[in-house]
């Protein structure tokens, strides 16, 4: 049922904000930076809405504590492998038919104060769910 791709509903969650400590420079891995991340899940949420029961849906504070703890966990050099370990992550729940993760580095240690963006789409099939 929850593979089912005739109702992509999607949830989103537009906005998280984060210091962590991610990047390829040493000053990078050691001094908290500011990270936002926009999180968008497809899911069928047809029975949810009949039953009004969370446990038909995508708990979205769930989404919201993986994102935190893996944001805030271990240092990643690269943007590339954070933004995957979210996406597999979410992915983790079968309810989830497919995530789209974007990932924006807000000062990028480039002269100029560049943001760096990265957005990834995943399903559970690039995981071998």
């Amino acid at each position: 049922m929850y593979n089912d791709v005739s109702h992509q509903d999607k949830i989103i969650l537009p906005e998280m904000v984060f210091c962590a400590c991610h990047g390829v420079l040493p000053g990078e891995q050691a001094e908290p930076q500011e990270f936002r991340v926009a999180v968008e899940l497809i899911t069928d949420t047809a029975q949810a809405a009949e039953t009004d029961d969370l446990a038909d849906t995508v708990d979205y504070s769930e989404v919201y504590w993986i994102v935190k703890n893996i944001m805030e966990g271990p240092s990643h050099r690269l943007l590339e492998s954070l933004v995957s370990r979210i996406a597999e992550a979410v992915l983790a729940n079968e309810m989830v038919q497919a995530v789209t993760v974007r990932l924006e580095k807000v000062a990028a240690p480039i002269d100029g104060g560049v943001r760096a963006i990265l957005e990834i789409r995943r399903t559970g099939a690039d995981y071998g769910f």
